[in-house]
Parts: C-alpha cells; structure tokens; sequence
C-alpha cells in the first residue's frame, strides 16, 4: 500500500507547528524587546527628570550641603578655621575631618552652579554604577541594561531624592563601599574603598563588618590602614584642627542635629517623635546601637555563609541607619540595593516585602512632621511621616526572622550561578532557590567570593 502521501501530509504538518513555533518566538522576543525599549526609555526621563529638578534649585540659590563642602575647601586653601569661626554662607558647620576638607578643594576651582551641576550628574553616575555592581554580582542576564534602568527608578526614591537636593555626598560613599565589598576593588588594595569613605565622613567604616564576618583578614586591615593615612594625611594638612576635631568634634554625636528631627529616620528619631522623649532616648541610645551592632553581624554572616553579598551589603545598610543615632532619609543612599535585590531574592514572601518598601520610600512623609513641635503629632501622621524608618526596620526584623530559622539556616547555598560568562547571566524571574538542604561554608580562601565566583 503507498503511504506516501499520509507521510507527506504529516510531514507538513510538522512543519507547520515548527513555523508557528518559531513565529511564536519570534512575537516574544519582539513582544520582550518594545518592553525592555519602553522600560529604558522610561527610566532614563524619570532620571533626567529628577536631576533636572535638582538643577531647578540650583539655579535658583545653590545645593545646601554642596556649598557647605565648598565653603570647606574655600577656607582650607586660604587658611581660615574649618571648625570655630568657620565662614559659612548658610550658617551650616563644616562638620567632617580635615582630611575631607582637602578633598573638597577642587569643588572651588570652577563657578559655583557648574560645580553643583557637575555634582549632582556625577551623584546619577554613581547611582547607576552602584546599581550594576549589584546587578553584575547578583547575576542577572543583561545586567547593564537592568543597572540603567534601576538607576532611573533609583531617583525615585526619597532617598536619593534628598542627595540630590541637598548635594550631598553620601552616594559617592556608597559607591566606594560597594565597589569595596562586591569585590571591584583589585584585590591588592581591597579597603581602599571603605578606608577612603571613612576617612570622609566616619560612618562607613561600619562596612568593615562584611570583611569581618568573611573573615577576610587583609582586607579588615587595609580599610583600617587605609583610614588612618587618611587621619595622618589630615594632621599633615590641619595638625591643630585635626587635634581639635579627634579630641571633641568626634564625640559630639548631635553634631548632625537634634535627633528628633523629622528627617531622622533612625530609630532613635523614631522613638524620639512618639513614645519616648528627647532625653529617654538619649539615655537607651547606646543599648540601641550595640543591639543593632550585634544583630547586624550575625544577618550579614547568615547572608554572606549563603553566597547571598548583595543582601548582606543591604542589612549592614539597614543596620547602620536604624540603629545609628542619627540618619537623615539621604544616609540611607546605600538601600537603593533593594531594587535589583527585588528581582533576585529567593522567597516570594521578602519579594513582596521587599516591593512594598521600594513604593513607600518614594514619599518623603517626614515632610508632614513640624520641625518645632515634631512629637506632638497624631498616630497617622507620626507613621506616615517615619515610612522610611519603619518599613526599614520591618525589612530588618523578617530577615533577622529569616536567617535565625533552622530551616533557612540549613538551606544550601548556591555553588553555581548564571553570572558567570559561561550561561549568560540569571533572569530575574528564574526560582533560584536551593534544591536541598545542607549547611553553608564561608570561603575564606577568596574574601571577594559571592554569586558570580562559583
């Protein structure tokens, strides 16, 4: 019997469904590209559009904190007093070591609107930079293009938004600090990021944590020695103030301002805006800052035994802003890890968390609390206007949760992920979950170990 034709009329109808699979394809990938197209495109206008209004007040007075770092560098290059009798055109103190002051001499060099414009783009580019470190150490497939994007959305959130109003310089001490702590410092002077930041303004040296839980010893050191060239390089420049500035500044921990600033959004301004007074939190601060202190490195060493740096970083972020005893919502620049933290994170339950704190960090509710009476306020107004504290501490608390879990706890870290140029990145959407449960070692071997080595 001829079954020719039956064979060829199977045959083509293979064909057919082999077509339209590969029509199929073809209208996705169209479908992924006009959406990674719009997607872009939107975040590149929300950041102009955020820079632009930051230029808006730039033209009319000048960036606040900027001009004071101009002020700064004015008076060390003509010999005038950094601390008292400082020549302030705000009324703002110069409040960082000398060394920082050295730094700032080029913020003198041009005219002071160029200068502040040059400032802010420059805050952008490392916003955007921070955001591909992550995005690269985390592993995601087109990470350049997701580092773009998030930093569009980044100037989104209250956070950056107060950098860039104020001109302040806290972005481009993240950037160090991450370039530091995932590993994009070579090797051979790894520290160099945080001794730097440190030297500056002294809260980053907290970040030595993450070597400390890695037990990476040399870096540890090198961000200590790193420091303290930049104190010795201060001594050579301004030895009286320096003198002055180790011995008393130092110690004044409301030189920033009153803690119960609205903009505060530590829990000390928290505390101090509701339940408890000016003068009780000022007593428990330091129960706050070792509790913090204490918590803190253990999350970090949980997240950095599961490969898992980006979100270590971020803790030690939270960490730092909640339990310190003073942080204004523009200290808290280094959480904008929680975008690319978002496409990434293992358990759907942080995804969601981690989502709702992204959309409420974009209000800056602290506007709602008066400056001069900022503890008589109503219930709804003191939680919409602590959002960035609260949200920060509940991400903070359900980690803590998380890691402290024996289930979690015995969760295997990933050996392998798709950084690698081998596979071509991970998709954000991909269940990147381990599979079974073992328990986690730190490499101590290679410090710098996070997703992208294995």
């Amino acid at each position: 019997m001829d079954t020719e034709p039956h064979t060829s009329r199977h045959q083509g109808t293979q064909g057919l469904r082999s077509n339209g699979n590969i029509s199929g394809q073809g209208r996705r990938a169209q479908t992924r590209l006009v959406f990674r197209v719009l997607l872009i495109a939107l975040a590149i206008t929300l950041g102009a559009v955020n820079l632009y209004g930051s230029y808006l007040t730039a033209f009319d007075s000048r960036l606040l904190d900027v001009g004071v770092f101009r002020d700064a560098g004015n008076a060390f290059r003509h010999g005038h007093p950094l601390y008292d009798g400082f020549p302030s055109r705000s009324g703002y103190a110069f409040i960082y070591p000398p060394f920082a002051a050295v730094l700032f001499l080029p913020l003198t060099v041009g005219g002071e609107l160029f200068m502040d414009i040059v400032w802010n783009a420059t805050i952008v580019a490392c916003v955007v930079g921070i955001m591909a470190m992550a995005c690269h150490r985390l592993g995601i497939k087109n990470w350049l293009f997701w580092a773009v994007t998030l930093g569009g959305f980044a100037t989104c959130l209250d956070i950056i938004q107060a950098n860039l109003y104020f001109g302040q310089i806290n972005v481009f001490l993240v950037f160090l600090v991450t370039a530091d702590v995932l590993g994009y410092t070579p090797k051979p002077i790894r520290g160099l990021g945080i001794g730097l930041a440190a030297g500056v303004k002294i809260t980053p040296a907290a970040y030595a944590i993450i070597f400390l839980v890695r037990k990476d010893w040399w870096s540890l050191g090198r961000s200590a020695g790193f420091f303290f060239v930049t104190v010795i390089l201060g001594f050579i420049a301004r030895a009286g103030e320096s003198v002055d500035f180790w011995t008393k500044y130092f110690f004044e921990t409301d030189r920033g301002g009153r803690v119960d600033y609205p903009h505060n959004q530590g829990l000390g301004g928290l505390l101090s805006r509701g339940p408890l007074s000016v003068d009780a939190v000022g007593t428990i601060t330091p129960i706050i800052f070792v509790a913090f202190a204490v918590a803190t490195i253990y999350v970090a060493y949980q997240l950095e035994k599961h490969n898992r740096s980006v979100e270590a970083l971020f803790l030690v972020v939270l960490g730092i802003s909640i339990g310190g005893p003073y942080a204004v919502s523009h200290h808290w620049a280094g959480a904008i890890l929680i975008l690319p933290i978002i496409l990434t994170v293992r358990e759907d339950a942080l995804r969601i968390l981690l989502s709702i704190t992204a959309g409420a960090w974009i209000v800056p509710g602290y506007m709602l609390i008066p400056e001069s009476d900022p503890s008589n306020v109503a219930w709804r107004i003191w939680l919409t206007g602590n959002l960035i504290g609260l949200m920060g501490l509940t991400v903070f608390i359900v980690y803590l949760m998380y890691t402290a879990s024996p289930e979690w706890r015995l969760q295997e870290p990933p050996h392998k992920t798709s950084g690698s140029q081998s596979d071509g990145g991970a998709d954000p959407g991909a269940d990147t979950r381990p599979t079974r449960p073992t328990t986690g070692v730190v490499n101590t071997e290679d410090p710098g170990a996070s997703e992208l080595n294995h």
